[in-house]
Protein backbone atom coordinates (compact mmCIF):
# COMPACT_ATOMS: atom_id res chain seq x y z
CA UNK A 1 0.00 0.00 0.00
CA UNK A 2 2.78 2.39 1.08
CA UNK A 3 4.38 1.72 -2.31
CA UNK A 4 0.95 2.84 -4.15
CA UNK A 5 0.58 5.73 -2.52
CA UNK A 6 4.42 6.94 -3.16
CA UNK A 7 3.19 6.12 -6.88
CA UNK A 8 0.31 7.91 -6.54
CA UNK A 9 1.43 11.30 -5.69
CA UNK A 10 4.95 10.50 -7.78
CA UNK A 11 2.24 10.41 -10.66
CA UNK A 12 0.45 13.57 -10.14
CA UNK A 13 3.79 15.51 -9.78
CA UNK A 14 4.60 14.13 -13.12
CA UNK A 15 1.11 15.17 -14.39
CA UNK A 16 1.77 19.05 -13.87
CA UNK A 17 5.18 19.32 -14.50
CA UNK A 18 6.72 21.83 -17.15
CA UNK A 19 6.08 21.18 -21.02
CA UNK A 20 8.27 23.31 -22.89
CA UNK A 21 6.38 22.79 -26.39
CA UNK A 22 3.19 24.21 -24.72
CA UNK A 23 1.26 27.40 -25.39
CA UNK A 24 3.05 29.06 -22.17
CA UNK A 25 0.58 31.37 -21.68
CA UNK A 26 -2.20 28.90 -21.05
CA UNK A 27 0.09 26.55 -19.90
CA UNK A 28 1.39 28.64 -17.03
CA UNK A 29 -2.20 29.79 -15.71
CA UNK A 30 -3.61 26.36 -16.33
CA UNK A 31 -0.47 25.04 -14.22
CA UNK A 32 -0.80 27.50 -11.33
CA UNK A 33 -4.68 27.01 -11.41
CA UNK A 34 -3.65 23.49 -10.86
CA UNK A 35 -1.17 24.18 -7.68
CA UNK A 36 -4.51 25.93 -6.68
CA UNK A 37 -6.74 22.88 -6.87
CA UNK A 38 -9.00 25.05 -9.33
CA UNK A 39 -9.94 22.25 -11.65
CA UNK A 40 -12.46 24.24 -13.23
CA UNK A 41 -10.05 27.44 -14.41
CA UNK A 42 -7.54 24.29 -14.68
CA UNK A 43 -9.35 22.69 -17.47
CA UNK A 44 -10.19 25.86 -19.36
CA UNK A 45 -6.27 26.58 -19.41
CA UNK A 46 -5.42 23.14 -19.88
CA UNK A 47 -7.66 23.01 -23.25
CA UNK A 48 -6.17 25.48 -24.94
CA UNK A 49 -2.71 23.95 -24.21
CA UNK A 50 -3.59 20.77 -25.74
CA UNK A 51 -5.61 22.28 -28.78
CA UNK A 52 -1.77 23.79 -29.18
CA UNK A 53 -0.38 20.53 -28.57
CA UNK A 54 -2.94 17.57 -28.75
CA UNK A 55 -0.31 15.21 -28.74
CA UNK A 56 1.10 16.06 -25.41
CA UNK A 57 0.66 13.22 -23.00
CA UNK A 58 1.58 15.11 -19.89
CA UNK A 59 -0.90 17.95 -20.83
CA UNK A 60 -3.84 15.31 -21.61
CA UNK A 61 -2.75 14.00 -18.34
CA UNK A 62 -3.26 17.10 -16.36
CA UNK A 63 -6.69 17.69 -18.17
CA UNK A 64 -7.90 14.30 -17.29
CA UNK A 65 -7.34 14.86 -14.25
CA UNK A 66 -8.95 18.43 -13.74
CA UNK A 67 -11.43 17.09 -15.21
CA UNK A 68 -12.22 14.13 -13.00
CA UNK A 69 -11.69 16.12 -10.35
CA UNK A 70 -14.42 19.03 -11.34
CA UNK A 71 -16.41 15.74 -11.65
CA UNK A 72 -16.65 15.98 -15.52
CA UNK A 73 -15.80 12.03 -16.43
CA UNK A 74 -17.83 11.82 -19.38
CA UNK A 75 -15.03 14.76 -20.81
CA UNK A 76 -12.05 12.59 -19.03
CA UNK A 77 -13.29 9.41 -20.74
CA UNK A 78 -12.68 11.05 -24.30
CA UNK A 79 -9.34 12.58 -23.48
CA UNK A 80 -8.33 8.85 -22.19
CA UNK A 81 -9.27 7.59 -25.88
CA UNK A 82 -7.27 10.21 -27.37
CA UNK A 83 -4.31 9.59 -24.71
CA UNK A 84 -4.94 5.85 -25.78
CA UNK A 85 -5.12 6.13 -29.14
CA UNK A 86 -1.97 8.61 -29.22
CA UNK A 87 -0.02 5.07 -27.45
CA UNK A 88 0.18 6.14 -24.24
CA UNK A 89 -0.53 4.24 -21.05
CA UNK A 90 -0.98 5.49 -17.10
CA UNK A 91 -2.70 4.76 -14.12
CA UNK A 92 -5.54 7.39 -14.78
CA UNK A 93 -6.72 6.94 -17.95
CA UNK A 94 -6.66 3.11 -17.46
CA UNK A 95 -8.92 3.17 -14.41
CA UNK A 96 -11.41 6.08 -16.45
CA UNK A 97 -11.28 3.55 -19.17
CA UNK A 98 -12.15 0.72 -16.62
CA UNK A 99 -14.81 2.39 -15.80
CA UNK A 100 -16.40 3.66 -18.64
CA UNK A 101 -16.28 -0.15 -19.80
CA UNK A 102 -18.54 -1.03 -16.22
CA UNK A 103 -20.91 1.57 -16.76
CA UNK A 104 -21.80 0.80 -20.02
CA UNK A 105 -22.33 -3.04 -19.37
CA UNK A 106 -20.03 -4.11 -21.68
CA UNK A 107 -18.85 -6.62 -18.94
CA UNK A 108 -16.33 -9.67 -21.48
CA UNK A 109 -14.64 -6.47 -22.82
CA UNK A 110 -13.89 -5.08 -19.13
CA UNK A 111 -12.33 -7.84 -18.00
CA UNK A 112 -10.42 -8.28 -21.14
CA UNK A 113 -9.41 -5.15 -21.12
CA UNK A 114 -8.21 -5.09 -17.18
CA UNK A 115 -5.77 -8.35 -18.21
CA UNK A 116 -3.74 -6.03 -19.80
CA UNK A 117 -4.01 -3.40 -17.71
CA UNK A 118 -0.87 -2.73 -16.47
CA UNK A 119 -0.94 0.63 -14.81
CA UNK A 120 -3.74 -0.43 -12.98
CA UNK A 121 -2.76 -1.06 -8.98
CA UNK A 122 -3.45 -4.73 -8.33
CA UNK A 123 -5.81 -4.23 -5.21
CA UNK A 124 -8.53 -2.22 -7.95
CA UNK A 125 -8.32 -4.55 -10.87
CA UNK A 126 -8.96 -7.73 -8.53
CA UNK A 127 -11.82 -6.50 -6.74
CA UNK A 128 -13.34 -5.17 -10.12
CA UNK A 129 -12.62 -8.09 -11.66
CA UNK A 130 -13.76 -10.47 -8.22
CA UNK A 131 -17.38 -8.00 -8.44
CA UNK A 132 -18.23 -8.48 -12.57
CA UNK A 133 -17.49 -12.17 -12.47
CA UNK A 134 -19.77 -12.42 -9.59
CA UNK A 135 -22.24 -10.39 -11.79
CA UNK A 136 -21.94 -12.62 -14.30
CA UNK A 137 -22.32 -15.95 -12.20
CA UNK A 138 -18.66 -17.08 -11.98
CA UNK A 139 -18.65 -17.69 -8.31
CA UNK A 140 -16.12 -19.29 -8.01
CA UNK A 141 -13.68 -17.31 -9.63
CA UNK A 142 -14.82 -14.17 -7.92
CA UNK A 143 -14.11 -15.77 -4.40
CA UNK A 144 -10.92 -16.74 -5.58
CA UNK A 145 -9.99 -13.38 -5.86
CA UNK A 146 -12.13 -12.38 -3.00
CA UNK A 147 -10.18 -15.06 -0.69
CA UNK A 148 -6.29 -14.16 -2.02
CA UNK A 149 -7.37 -10.76 -1.15
CA UNK A 150 -8.23 -11.48 2.29
CA UNK A 151 -4.89 -13.15 2.67
CA UNK A 152 -3.39 -9.72 2.76
CA UNK A 153 -2.33 -8.54 6.19
CA UNK A 154 -5.53 -6.40 7.80
CA UNK A 155 -7.31 -6.84 4.56
CA UNK A 156 -9.65 -9.99 5.71
CA UNK A 157 -12.59 -7.53 6.52
CA UNK A 158 -12.34 -5.82 3.34
CA UNK A 159 -12.41 -8.24 1.73
CA UNK A 160 -15.29 -9.88 2.99
CA UNK A 161 -17.17 -6.32 2.85
CA UNK A 162 -16.56 -6.54 -0.96
CA UNK A 163 -17.98 -10.47 -0.99
CA UNK A 164 -20.68 -9.47 0.64
CA UNK A 165 -21.70 -6.60 -1.46
CA UNK A 166 -20.99 -8.30 -4.74
CA UNK A 167 -23.03 -10.96 -4.05
CA UNK A 168 -25.84 -8.57 -2.89
CA UNK A 169 -25.54 -6.78 -6.02
CA UNK A 170 -25.83 -9.86 -8.04
CA UNK A 171 -29.10 -11.07 -6.01
CA UNK A 172 -27.19 -14.11 -4.12
CA UNK A 173 -28.82 -13.56 -0.72
CA UNK A 174 -28.54 -15.87 1.21
CA UNK A 175 -24.71 -15.47 0.43
CA UNK A 176 -24.89 -11.89 0.89
CA UNK A 177 -26.37 -12.76 4.30
CA UNK A 178 -24.41 -15.09 5.33
CA UNK A 179 -20.95 -13.36 4.54
CA UNK A 180 -22.14 -10.22 6.23
CA UNK A 181 -22.98 -12.20 9.21
CA UNK A 182 -19.24 -13.74 9.50
CA UNK A 183 -17.83 -9.82 9.09
CA UNK A 184 -20.35 -8.73 12.01
CA UNK A 185 -19.94 -11.42 14.67
CA UNK A 186 -16.45 -10.45 15.04
CA UNK A 187 -15.14 -7.88 17.60
CA UNK A 188 -13.82 -6.33 15.10
CA UNK A 189 -15.21 -2.39 13.63
CA UNK A 190 -17.50 -3.19 10.40
CA UNK A 191 -17.46 0.23 8.21
CA UNK A 192 -21.00 1.87 8.93
CA UNK A 193 -21.91 0.96 5.51
CA UNK A 194 -21.33 -2.53 5.89
CA UNK A 195 -23.59 -2.39 9.03
CA UNK A 196 -26.08 -0.39 7.15
CA UNK A 197 -26.41 -2.86 4.13
CA UNK A 198 -26.60 -5.91 6.34
CA UNK A 199 -29.46 -4.27 7.89
CA UNK A 200 -31.51 -3.32 4.90
CA UNK A 201 -30.88 -7.11 3.93
CA UNK A 202 -32.34 -8.54 7.21
CA UNK A 203 -35.33 -5.75 6.53
CA UNK A 204 -35.56 -7.50 2.69
CA UNK A 205 -35.52 -11.15 4.57
CA UNK A 206 -38.29 -10.04 6.84
CA UNK A 207 -35.37 -11.12 9.79
CA UNK A 208 -36.70 -7.70 11.72
CA UNK A 209 -35.62 -8.78 15.19
CA UNK A 210 -32.28 -9.96 13.75
CA UNK A 211 -31.94 -5.92 12.44
CA UNK A 212 -32.94 -4.48 15.63
CA UNK A 213 -30.15 -6.41 17.23
CA UNK A 214 -27.73 -5.82 15.12
CA UNK A 215 -28.27 -1.85 15.05
CA UNK A 216 -28.08 -1.87 18.59
CA UNK A 217 -25.01 -3.51 18.55
CA UNK A 218 -23.12 -1.39 16.05
CA UNK A 219 -24.19 1.69 16.95
CA UNK A 220 -26.37 1.67 20.34
CA UNK A 221 -28.77 4.81 20.97
CA UNK A 222 -27.52 7.73 18.59
CA UNK A 223 -28.95 10.71 17.33
CA UNK A 224 -28.35 9.32 13.49
CA UNK A 225 -31.24 10.03 11.51
CA UNK A 226 -30.22 7.06 8.86
CA UNK A 227 -29.66 4.51 11.64
CA UNK A 228 -32.75 5.96 13.68
CA UNK A 229 -34.25 5.76 10.42
CA UNK A 230 -33.59 1.82 10.31
CA UNK A 231 -34.60 1.38 13.65
CA UNK A 232 -38.46 2.45 13.16
CA UNK A 233 -37.90 0.24 10.10
CA UNK A 234 -36.79 -2.68 11.99
CA UNK A 235 -39.51 -2.25 14.90
CA UNK A 236 -42.19 -1.14 12.63
CA UNK A 237 -41.22 -4.13 10.42
CA UNK A 238 -41.15 -2.54 7.15
CA UNK A 239 -39.72 -4.60 4.52
CA UNK A 240 -37.11 -3.28 2.36
CA UNK A 241 -37.42 -4.24 -1.10
CA UNK A 242 -34.86 -6.22 -2.82
CA UNK A 243 -35.22 -4.41 -6.13
CA UNK A 244 -33.86 -1.18 -4.14
CA UNK A 245 -30.54 -3.17 -4.20
CA UNK A 246 -28.12 -1.16 -7.20
CA UNK A 247 -26.96 -3.91 -9.67
CA UNK A 248 -23.85 -4.94 -10.05
CA UNK A 249 -22.76 -2.34 -12.96
CA UNK A 250 -23.75 0.19 -10.42
CA UNK A 251 -22.69 -1.14 -7.11
CA UNK A 252 -19.41 -1.78 -7.69
CA UNK A 253 -19.50 1.87 -7.12
CA UNK A 254 -18.34 0.52 -3.94
CA UNK A 255 -15.00 -0.14 -5.16
CA UNK A 256 -13.67 3.07 -6.02
CA UNK A 257 -15.27 3.98 -2.84
CA UNK A 258 -14.06 1.74 -0.03
CA UNK A 259 -10.38 2.26 -1.97
CA UNK A 260 -10.64 5.93 -1.03
CA UNK A 261 -10.96 5.36 2.56
CA UNK A 262 -8.38 2.98 2.56
CA UNK A 263 -5.77 5.90 1.01
CA UNK A 264 -7.16 8.83 2.39
CA UNK A 265 -5.21 9.19 5.17
CA UNK A 266 -1.55 9.22 3.15
CA UNK A 267 -2.76 9.82 -0.22
CA UNK A 268 -2.39 13.18 -1.97
CA UNK A 269 -6.08 14.03 -1.39
CA UNK A 270 -6.80 14.78 -5.76
CA UNK A 271 -5.69 11.27 -6.24
CA UNK A 272 -8.25 10.41 -3.31
CA UNK A 273 -10.44 12.20 -5.10
CA UNK A 274 -10.12 10.58 -8.48
CA UNK A 275 -11.29 7.47 -7.02
CA UNK A 276 -14.64 9.42 -5.25
CA UNK A 277 -15.28 10.88 -8.41
CA UNK A 278 -15.26 8.02 -10.59
CA UNK A 279 -17.74 6.04 -7.24
CA UNK A 280 -20.09 8.73 -8.02
CA UNK A 281 -19.94 8.26 -11.76
CA UNK A 282 -20.80 4.55 -11.95
CA UNK A 283 -23.63 5.20 -8.84
CA UNK A 284 -24.78 9.21 -8.84
CA UNK A 285 -26.70 8.02 -5.94
CA UNK A 286 -23.72 6.80 -3.79
CA UNK A 287 -23.97 9.45 -1.14
CA UNK A 288 -21.46 8.07 0.59
CA UNK A 289 -18.85 9.09 -2.10
CA UNK A 290 -21.04 12.71 -2.81
CA UNK A 291 -19.81 13.24 0.98
CA UNK A 292 -16.16 12.29 1.04
CA UNK A 293 -16.35 13.90 -2.53
CA UNK A 294 -17.28 17.21 -0.84
CA UNK A 295 -14.66 16.68 2.29
CA UNK A 296 -12.28 16.70 -0.31
CA UNK A 297 -12.99 19.70 -1.99
CA UNK A 298 -13.01 21.22 1.09
CA UNK A 299 -9.32 19.79 2.09
CA UNK A 300 -8.65 21.65 -1.42
CA UNK A 301 -10.18 24.73 -0.88
CA UNK A 302 -12.47 24.25 -3.44
CA UNK A 303 -15.62 25.51 -1.23
CA UNK A 304 -18.12 25.82 -3.67
CA UNK A 305 -17.44 22.68 -5.24
CA UNK A 306 -17.92 20.93 -1.93
CA UNK A 307 -21.08 23.30 -1.18
CA UNK A 308 -22.59 21.72 -4.62
CA UNK A 309 -22.38 18.16 -3.80
CA UNK A 310 -24.00 18.97 -0.68
CA UNK A 311 -26.74 20.62 -2.91
CA UNK A 312 -27.64 17.32 -4.29
CA UNK A 313 -29.14 16.01 -1.84
CA UNK A 314 -33.14 16.16 -1.23
CA UNK A 315 -34.13 17.24 2.34
CA UNK A 316 -35.55 13.74 2.98
CA UNK A 317 -32.92 11.86 1.97
CA UNK A 318 -32.05 9.44 5.11
CA UNK A 319 -28.69 11.39 5.15
CA UNK A 320 -29.54 14.83 4.38
CA UNK A 321 -28.48 15.59 7.77
CA UNK A 322 -24.94 14.55 7.73
CA UNK A 323 -24.62 16.29 4.03
CA UNK A 324 -26.53 19.69 5.78
CA UNK A 325 -23.48 19.19 8.09
CA UNK A 326 -20.86 19.00 6.02
CA UNK A 327 -22.41 21.64 4.06
CA UNK A 328 -22.08 24.30 6.72
CA UNK A 329 -18.64 23.33 7.49
CA UNK A 330 -17.44 24.17 3.77
CA UNK A 331 -19.66 27.79 4.36
CA UNK A 332 -17.48 27.96 7.40
CA UNK A 333 -14.10 27.15 5.65
CA UNK A 334 -14.88 29.74 3.11
CA UNK A 335 -15.24 32.40 5.59
CA UNK A 336 -19.20 32.17 5.48
CA UNK A 337 -20.16 31.57 9.02
CA UNK A 338 -23.27 33.75 9.20
CA UNK A 339 -24.36 31.41 6.36
CA UNK A 340 -23.23 28.24 8.09
CA UNK A 341 -24.85 28.69 11.54
CA UNK A 342 -27.87 30.04 9.39
CA UNK A 343 -27.59 26.05 7.91
CA UNK A 344 -27.40 24.55 11.26
CA UNK A 345 -30.21 27.03 12.94
CA UNK A 346 -32.31 25.41 10.31
CA UNK A 347 -31.36 21.72 10.61
CA UNK A 348 -32.54 22.33 14.35
CA UNK A 349 -35.51 22.91 13.49
CA UNK A 350 -36.02 20.08 11.14
CA UNK A 351 -34.29 17.48 13.55
CA UNK A 352 -35.50 18.95 17.13
CA UNK A 353 -34.32 15.80 18.61
CA UNK A 354 -30.73 15.50 17.32
CA UNK A 355 -28.57 16.52 20.27
CA UNK A 356 -25.66 16.58 17.50
CA UNK A 357 -26.98 19.26 15.55
CA UNK A 358 -27.42 21.98 18.78
CA UNK A 359 -24.17 21.06 19.82
CA UNK A 360 -22.36 21.74 16.37
CA UNK A 361 -24.58 25.14 16.44
CA UNK A 362 -23.40 25.72 19.72
CA UNK A 363 -19.48 25.14 18.45
CA UNK A 364 -19.99 27.61 15.52
CA UNK A 365 -21.90 30.28 18.11
CA UNK A 366 -19.14 29.98 20.30
CA UNK A 367 -15.95 30.78 17.82
CA UNK A 368 -18.21 33.67 16.82
CA UNK A 369 -18.37 34.54 20.86
CA UNK A 370 -22.13 34.53 20.50
CA UNK A 371 -21.83 32.73 24.21
CA UNK A 372 -25.64 33.34 25.07
CA UNK A 373 -26.91 31.76 21.71
CA UNK A 374 -23.87 29.23 22.02
CA UNK A 375 -25.01 28.53 25.90
CA UNK A 376 -28.99 27.88 24.84
CA UNK A 377 -27.77 25.63 22.21
CA UNK A 378 -25.27 23.31 24.15
CA UNK A 379 -28.53 23.02 26.40
CA UNK A 380 -30.53 21.89 24.02
CA UNK A 381 -28.05 18.98 22.78
CA UNK A 382 -27.21 17.97 26.66
CA UNK A 383 -30.61 17.78 28.03
CA UNK A 384 -31.58 15.85 24.53
CA UNK A 385 -28.55 13.47 25.26
CA UNK A 386 -29.68 12.88 29.52
CA UNK A 387 -33.23 11.49 27.47
CA UNK A 388 -30.96 8.52 26.32
CA UNK A 389 -28.67 8.41 29.06
CA UNK A 390 -25.96 10.97 29.26
CA UNK A 391 -24.18 13.75 27.53
CA UNK A 392 -20.81 13.45 27.57
CA UNK A 393 -17.82 15.58 29.67
CA UNK A 394 -17.33 17.81 26.69
CA UNK A 395 -21.06 19.00 26.39
CA UNK A 396 -20.42 20.38 29.87
CA UNK A 397 -16.61 21.73 29.45
CA UNK A 398 -17.69 24.03 26.41
CA UNK A 399 -21.03 25.14 27.94
CA UNK A 400 -18.78 25.65 31.31
CA UNK A 401 -17.03 28.31 28.74
CA UNK A 402 -20.09 29.77 27.34
CA UNK A 403 -21.37 30.40 30.71
CA UNK A 404 -17.86 31.53 32.25
CA UNK A 405 -17.37 33.93 29.42
CA UNK A 406 -21.02 35.30 29.99
CA UNK A 407 -19.99 36.13 34.15
CA UNK A 408 -22.17 32.80 34.72
CA UNK A 409 -19.57 31.44 37.03
CA UNK A 410 -21.66 29.52 39.70
CA UNK A 411 -23.16 27.83 36.37
CA UNK A 412 -19.74 27.16 34.71
CA UNK A 413 -17.94 25.80 37.93
CA UNK A 414 -20.98 23.37 38.10
CA UNK A 415 -20.75 22.74 34.39
CA UNK A 416 -16.86 22.23 34.76
CA UNK A 417 -16.91 20.00 38.21
CA UNK A 418 -20.00 18.22 36.37
CA UNK A 419 -17.69 17.77 32.89
CA UNK A 420 -14.45 16.43 35.66
CA UNK A 421 -17.43 13.79 37.57
CA UNK A 422 -17.36 12.02 34.11
CA UNK A 423 -13.67 12.46 32.61
CA UNK A 424 -11.79 13.33 36.32
CA UNK A 425 -8.38 13.05 34.32
CA UNK A 426 -9.14 15.18 31.46
CA UNK A 427 -6.20 17.80 31.15
CA UNK A 428 -8.32 20.33 29.46
CA UNK A 429 -11.31 20.64 32.01
CA UNK A 430 -8.80 20.37 35.22
CA UNK A 431 -6.93 23.04 33.44
CA UNK A 432 -9.54 25.61 32.07
CA UNK A 433 -11.09 25.07 36.11
CA UNK A 434 -7.79 25.21 37.90
CA UNK A 435 -6.68 28.42 35.82
CA UNK A 436 -10.43 29.93 36.07
CA UNK A 437 -9.84 29.22 40.36
CA UNK A 438 -6.48 30.82 40.00
CA UNK A 439 -7.89 34.31 38.46
CA UNK A 440 -10.17 34.62 40.68
CA UNK A 441 -8.04 34.02 44.01
CA UNK A 442 -10.88 31.56 44.48
CA UNK A 443 -9.42 27.62 45.87
CA UNK A 444 -6.12 28.49 45.24
CA UNK A 445 -4.64 25.57 46.79
CA UNK A 446 -7.48 23.22 45.14
CA UNK A 447 -6.92 24.87 41.84
CA UNK A 448 -3.44 24.53 42.09
CA UNK A 449 -3.05 20.78 42.35
CA UNK A 450 -5.87 20.41 39.63
CA UNK A 451 -3.42 21.77 37.45
CA UNK A 452 -1.21 19.55 38.42
CA UNK A 453 -2.97 16.86 37.63
CA UNK A 454 -3.47 18.00 34.18
CA UNK A 455 0.25 19.16 33.56
CA UNK A 456 0.98 14.77 34.48
CA UNK A 457 -1.58 13.94 31.59
CA UNK A 458 -0.22 16.68 29.28
CA UNK A 459 3.22 17.30 30.01
CA UNK A 460 4.28 18.88 26.66
CA UNK A 461 1.03 21.74 26.06
CA UNK A 462 2.25 25.09 27.06
CA UNK A 463 -0.94 26.38 27.85
CA UNK A 464 -1.43 23.74 30.76
CA UNK A 465 1.80 24.62 32.10
CA UNK A 466 1.28 28.06 32.05
CA UNK A 467 -1.03 27.86 34.12
CA UNK A 468 0.76 26.08 36.76
CA UNK A 469 3.38 28.23 36.73
CA UNK A 470 0.99 31.12 36.80
CA UNK A 471 -0.45 29.11 39.85
CA UNK A 472 2.47 29.33 41.92
CA UNK A 473 3.32 32.44 40.79
CA UNK A 474 -0.81 33.53 42.52
CA UNK A 475 0.51 31.54 45.24
CA UNK A 476 3.61 34.25 46.05
CA UNK A 477 5.93 31.12 45.06
CA UNK A 478 7.85 32.60 43.04
CA UNK A 479 10.64 30.44 42.55
CA UNK A 480 8.52 27.25 41.89
CA UNK A 481 6.94 29.40 39.34
CA UNK A 482 10.01 30.70 37.05
CA UNK A 483 10.52 27.07 35.48
CA UNK A 484 7.55 26.35 34.90
CA UNK A 485 7.11 29.54 33.05
CA UNK A 486 10.21 29.09 31.32
CA UNK A 487 8.74 25.92 29.88
CA UNK A 488 5.90 27.45 28.83
CA UNK A 489 7.45 29.96 26.79
CA UNK A 490 9.84 26.95 25.61
CA UNK A 491 6.47 25.38 24.58
CA UNK A 492 4.77 28.37 23.12
CA UNK A 493 7.72 31.09 22.33
CA UNK A 494 5.13 33.15 20.59
CA UNK A 495 2.07 33.83 22.79
CA UNK A 496 1.70 37.12 24.52
CA UNK A 497 -0.21 35.74 27.86
CA UNK A 498 2.48 33.44 28.38
CA UNK A 499 5.56 35.93 27.50
CA UNK A 500 3.49 38.11 29.63
CA UNK A 501 3.67 35.95 32.77
CA UNK A 502 7.41 35.03 32.54
CA UNK A 503 8.35 38.50 32.44
CA UNK A 504 6.04 39.04 35.58
CA UNK A 505 7.68 36.43 37.71
CA UNK A 506 11.05 36.98 36.40
CA UNK A 507 10.33 40.96 37.89
CA UNK A 508 9.38 39.07 41.12
CA UNK A 509 12.46 37.42 41.82
CA UNK A 510 14.53 40.28 41.11
CA UNK A 511 15.27 39.70 37.40
CA UNK A 512 14.25 42.88 35.94
CA UNK A 513 16.04 43.46 32.88
CA UNK A 514 14.77 39.80 31.52
CA UNK A 515 11.39 40.94 32.54
CA UNK A 516 11.09 44.02 30.15
CA UNK A 517 12.49 41.72 27.50
CA UNK A 518 9.68 39.11 27.67
CA UNK A 519 7.35 42.42 27.88
CA UNK A 520 9.03 43.40 24.76
CA UNK A 521 8.48 40.02 23.42
CA UNK A 522 4.82 39.93 24.66
CA UNK A 523 3.86 43.14 22.91
CA UNK A 524 5.58 42.18 19.37
CA UNK A 525 3.01 39.07 19.63
CA UNK A 526 -0.27 41.11 19.45
CA UNK A 527 -1.61 40.63 22.54
CA UNK A 528 -5.10 42.16 23.13
CA UNK A 529 -5.95 45.82 23.55
CA UNK A 530 -6.50 46.03 27.33
CA UNK A 531 -3.16 43.54 28.12
CA UNK A 532 -1.50 45.68 25.49
CA UNK A 533 -2.14 48.58 27.51
CA UNK A 534 -0.70 47.14 30.96
CA UNK A 535 2.66 45.85 29.46
CA UNK A 536 3.33 49.44 28.33
CA UNK A 537 2.51 50.77 31.59
CA UNK A 538 5.00 47.88 33.04
CA UNK A 539 7.62 49.10 30.59
CA UNK A 540 7.65 52.47 32.03
CA UNK A 541 6.69 52.14 35.29
CA UNK A 542 7.25 48.35 36.32
CA UNK A 543 4.94 45.98 37.84
CA UNK A 544 5.43 46.50 41.56
CA UNK A 545 3.96 50.17 40.54
CA UNK A 546 1.17 48.56 38.49
CA UNK A 547 0.31 46.31 40.92
CA UNK A 548 0.08 49.34 43.84
CA UNK A 549 -1.90 51.34 41.49
CA UNK A 550 -4.50 48.67 40.60
CA UNK A 551 -4.60 47.44 44.38
CA UNK A 552 -5.31 51.29 45.15
CA UNK A 553 -8.54 50.94 42.52
CA UNK A 554 -9.74 47.72 43.61
CA UNK A 555 -8.95 48.05 47.73
CA UNK A 556 -7.31 44.32 46.41
CA UNK A 557 -3.55 43.73 45.62
CA UNK A 558 -3.73 42.26 42.23
CA UNK A 559 -0.54 39.97 41.25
Amino acid sequence: MKKFIQGSIFFLAASISEVASASSGAYLAGRQAISDHNFVTASKFQTKSVSADPSNSKLLEGLMISFIAQGSVDNAISIAEVYRDNGNLSQISQMVQSASLIKDGKTEAFLNFVKDASEITPILKDLLSAWILMGLNDEVNANLIFDETAKVQGMGQFANFHRAMSQLAAGKFDQAQKTFSRIHSDQGNPTRRSVIYHTKLLLSQSKFKEAQRLLEKWFGPTFDPEIEGLFVNAKNEKVYPKTSFPETNIAVADVFHSIANLISKEADPTFTLIYSRLAQYLDFKHVDSTLMTADLLVELGQHNLAIKEHEKLSNSHPQFFASELGRAEALRSSGKEMEAIEVLANLTVQYPNSANGFSILGNHYRRLELYDKAEVAYGEAINLYKNKGEAGWFLYYVRGITRERLDLWTLAEKDFRKALSLNPTQPQVLNYLGYSLIEKNSNLDEALEMIERAVKESPDSGYIVDSLGWGYYKLGQFEKAVPNLERAAELMPVDPIVNDHLGDVYWMVGRKTEAEFQWRRALSFDPEEEEMERIKKKLKVGLSQVLMDEANETGTLVK
